[in-house]
Formats: structure tokens, C-alpha cells, sequence
């Protein structure tokens, strides 16, 4: 008697796909909103995996690397937006109108406009913002340097990637950095 394997593997795969998916928390609710430095690392509880070239990341800081805050970042799945390393200032409501303009979600615009205005910057910091990832990672650790007078941030490799996922998700990071070390 012959018997197919067709529900066995269809078993297989359908466990193969849900070990892939992992923490789930990683999605619209992910963020970090504890103060890290430079030289101190995130400890992330999302697990996530980028997809090519759609999430700049460095390990080590670069040759401009300065002292910094994270504030929070904000990841939502299927935001919109586009990864630049590049930071934009965020110190007028104006700023924060125009950076956030790029979301094709209003609830991802409200988010970082929330933790904008909830956001106590010391004299003597400025607030600067970047996308810092689209795809399936969602870092909570970040490099930020200057370079010339632009202020860069980086996301950190995420410690444990997933393989795929279903839908991108959008992190936002916010920073304080010095004004000194912005010229």
C-alpha cells in the first residue's frame, strides 16, 4: 500500500514557516525607549533579518563617531518611508512635519511626532531623526557620527535575523547628540 506524503510535508513546511516568523513583538508596538550612549549596546528583544541592501548597518561606529542619547526608536510594520543614514534635525514642528511626511501610515506620523514633542532636549543637544531601517529587521541599537556637517546614524546588525518576513517594517531612530559636535 502506498501512502502520499503530502500532508507530512505540508506539516513540515507550515513548521518550518511559523519557526521563522519568531517574536512577534517585533512589529507595531517594537521600540526601545531606554538611553543608550556610544559605546554602551542595546540589549534588542526583537529578532529580525533585513533584506538586502535595504538596511545600512555597521557593528563598529565610524571614524566621526560621537557621544549620543538614543531616545527611542520606533518600528511599524508597513510604514512606508525611505532608509537614509543621513539625519534630519527635529527642531521646530515644521521639521518634524516635513520628516514625517515620508509615512504612508498616520499612525507611524502621530508615533514619532508623540515621541518628538514628549522628548526633553538639554541645552546644549540637539534632536536629530532618521529612518534607520525597511525591511524585516527592527534595530534597536544605533551608531551616529558627523561627517562634515551632517549628522549620520546607522542601525547595528540585529543579534538574531530571521530568515524572511511578510510585510517590512519602518524603524525610526531618534537621538540627542551634542551641538558642538554638529558645528
Amino acid at each position: 500500500m502506498r501512502r502520499s506524503l503530502g500532508p507530512l510535508w505540508a506539516a513540515c513546511l507550515l513548521a518550518a514557516v511559523l519557526a521563522g516568523c519568531g517574536n512577534d513583538d517585533s512589529g507595531d508596538e517594537a521600540r526601545d525607549s531606554g538611553p543608550t550612549s556610544a559605546t554602551a549596546s542595546s540589549t534588542a528583544s526583537s529578532t529580525a533579518s533585513s533584506s538586502p541592501g535595504s538596511t545600512p548597518t555597521s557593528d563598529t561606529p565610524s571614524d566621526g563617531a560621537v557621544d549620543f542619547e538614543l531616545v527611542t526608536t520606533v518600528t511599524q510594520t508597513e510604514a512606508g518611508g525611505q532608509v537614509s543614514q543621513v539625519a534630519v534635525p527635529l527642531a521646530a514642528g515644521d521639521d518634524v512635519q516635513a520628516f514625517t511626511a515620508q509615512f504612508e501610515s498616520d499612525s507611524m506620523k502621530a508615533r514619532v511626532q508623540d515621541e518628538v514633542a514628549k522628548t526633553d532636549v538639554p541645552d546644549g543637544m540637539l534632536l536629530y531623526g532618521a529612518v534607520v531601517a525597511v525591511g524585516c529587521d527592527a534595530p534597536t541599537a544605533v551608531n551616529v557620527s558627523v561627517e562634515g556637517a551632517e549628522v549620520m546614524i546607522t542601525a547595528q546588525k540585529v543579534p538574531s535575523p530571521l530568515l524572511e518576513c511578510f510585510a517590512p517594517m519602518t524603524t525610526v531612530a531618534l537621538v540627542l547628540v551634542p551641538a558642538v559636535a554638529v558645528g
